[in-house]
């Protein structure tokens, strides 16, 4: 299909929660993103799949009878980790190219379901490829609650109308591919319906006993629901000629079930936390049209309106490691006594702004109540990874070596240099050196698989692009994998590093790779801080340095502050 014509189902796909029209219309389709086999690039494509009974998701590359392979499947074939999105969640998944008698049993059950898959094979010359995607991880749309559950419901009801069709198409036989569709439609109730009962519904009743009598008929209504999918499941087993009726019974019970639910419970759920954020420490602070404004226009016009540099530029210590860079100082304390704050400045890994990045040094030194060094480290594409990494890790160890505690060092950076922070913990992991007291990450690029999801949805309401990460990628890495740490932190085993305070904004397209790095360390045991700025677009931080930073802005310093402060009281108790 032509580009345009696939971008345009993209982008309905996705507006709509994985509901299309026009030639899509009533199909099962997903969405499948790979890596470029030569570019490295991500690629996104829209295919209609089939259940195959187990958990995994079948795609043919059909071409659509074209005598060669799809792009995509060029690509899951040199890189098998691709992201599928199903209109509800985002799945990170695993692709297999079946064979053999498997893949010939798939096949022909697709065949049977839609003889199209036959004349596509006959059409292009070729064995088309059967590809089983394993997920491996999922994460749930950034919705509030309640419209989390409106969506899950209607993919449930697309899959009913779409069973409902094939049953009745498919007149006194039932074909295999029917069977699998019906189970998993079964299975699928019965996980969502288990999951109410057991977490929502409990949750729900505990903080809202005004909902006990909803509540009660919702779990009645289970009951009734589990034993219809249980007396369709036996009715599957034979040749059942009244399948359609049966469907229908079970659809109309379904519907009214859903409805009511519904009704009652999505007012409440939309004021509950997102699942993407329930389980983290995660405040959203609120902004304006006129925050919006005002730091997109102070963050365009800085160079020529920044403050005069305050603060003392004496070097706090003898050296740094070898590697350049500025001391700035807004506070008397010495480096062994207050400790540091080592900023590391972004610029995608290959720019600059020495005019800029010691005023940002300063913030952060009246932030952090400590002395703040500002790295020079190299810059790609001369110097690509690793070379910025052990620049950072260099003047680490200096500040270690010259008696500063470790708990008294803040690791702190934006962009690329908050991704340099990152892999900084996990470099000096691995090498068994003592971690800093904690480190900030401010729109950091932790998956430099470009994986995630907002690099797509957030796409032209941000001062960059996935055109512009992808360069990024390309000019640090060199050749080097993107799936492995420390380059790509997200990656890595994050277990035991120390306090994080991870910040972006809800309009960047790295949103996702601040959150989930977040919900990552999180799992991992670590201590996270996830602040997202409402409306805010990449690196909007960078407005402090303004002649007249604005509130939105000066709210960042404060809460930096404050983390820092709560921060150091939490390790002297723990001491």
């Amino acid at each position: 299909m032509p580009y345009d014509f696939n971008q345009q189902i993209i982008e309905e796909f996705r507006a709509n929660r994985g509901e299309v029209g026009g030639p899509f219309e009533g199909a099962r389709l997903l969405l499948l993103t790979t890596t470029g086999s030569r570019s490295g690039a991500r690629h996104t494509v829209p295919l209609g799949y089939l259940h195959d009974g187990g958990g995994r998701m079948l795609v043919i590359a059909s071409a659509g009878g074209a005598p060669h392979h799809p792009a995509w499947f060029h690509n899951l074939r040199a890189n098998p980790k691709v992201t599928v999105e199903t209109g509800v969640f985002t799945i990170e998944a695993e692709a297999v190219v079946l064979h053999g008698e498997e893949r010939d049993r798939l096949f022909a059950n697709a065949v049977e379901a839609d003889a199209g898959w036959a004349d596509y094979q006959v059409k292009s010359g070729r064995i088309l490829p059967v590809v089983a995607l394993t997920p491996v991880s999922h994460s749930f749309p950034d919705l509030p609650e309640g419209d989390v559950l409106k969506a899950i419901h209607d993919a449930f009801r697309r899959e009913l109308a779409l069973i409902r069709a094939e049953a009745t198409a498919s007149g006194p036989r039932l074909g295999a591919q029917l069977r699998i569709n019906c189970l998993t439609l079964c299975g699928g109730l019965h996980h969502h319906h288990t999951n109410e009962s057991g977490g929502l519904f409990p949750h729900l009743r505990d903080r809202h006993p005004e909902l006990d009598a909803v509540l009660d008929r919702l779990y009645a209504e289970h009951a009734v629901l589990a034993r219809l999918l249980d007396d369709l499941q036996t009715l599957l087993s034979g040749e059942p000629a009244d399948l359609p009726t049966e469907i229908d019974r079970l659809i109309a019970e379904i519907e009214d079930h859903l409805a009511y639910e519904e009704r009652h419970l999505v007012p409440l759920m939309n004021a509950l936390p997102s699942r993407n954020e329930d389980h983290l420490n995660v405040t959203r602070i609120p902004s304006t049209p006129d925050d919006h404004a005002a730091v997109m226009a102070e963050m365009q016009g800085l160079v020529s309106q920044t403050p005069p540099l305050a603060g003392d530029m004496t070097p706090a210590l003898a050296h740094t490691g070898g590697v350049p860079g500025q001391w700035v100082s807004a506070t008397e304390g010495s480096a062994t006594e207050s400790g540091v704050t080592l900023y590391v400045h972004g610029g995608g890994f290959e720019h600059t702004q020495p005019a800029l990045e010691p005023l940002m040094a300063h913030r952060l030194s009246q932030a952090t109540g400590r002395p703040a060094f500002k790295v020079d480290q190299r810059l790609a594409p001369a110097h690509p990874y690793p070379a910025a990494l052990d620049d950072v890790v260099a003047v680490y160890r200096s500040l270690l070596e010259q008696g500063v505690p470790a708990d008294r060092v803040i690791l702190s950076g934006e962009s690329s240099g908050g991704t340099l922070v990152l892999s900084a913990l996990l470099a000096l992991k691995e090498a068994d050196v003592p971690l800093p007291g904690a480190a900030i990450a401010i729109s950091p690029l932790t998956d430099l698989t470009l994986a995630g999801r907002s690099l797509d949805t957030n796409d032209g309401q941000d001062v960059i692009s996935r055109p512009v990460a992808e360069h990024v990628v390309t000019q640090y890495l060199a050749g080097a994998p993107a799936d492995r740490a420390p380059q790509s932190p997200l990656h890595g085993d994050l277990s035991g590093l120390p306090p994080l305070l991870l910040v972006a904004g809800t309009k960047e397209v790295l949103l996702d790779d601040a959150r989930r790095f977040a919900a990552a360390a999180s799992s991992a045991g670590v201590d996270v801080t996830l602040d997202l700025y409402e409306g805010m677009p990449h690196a909007f931080h960078a407005s402090v340095m303004a002649q007249d930073p604005p509130p939105i802005a000066m709210a960042f310093l404060r809460r930096l502050t404050d983390w820092i402060n709560a921060t150091q009281a939490q390790g002297t108790e723990s001491r």
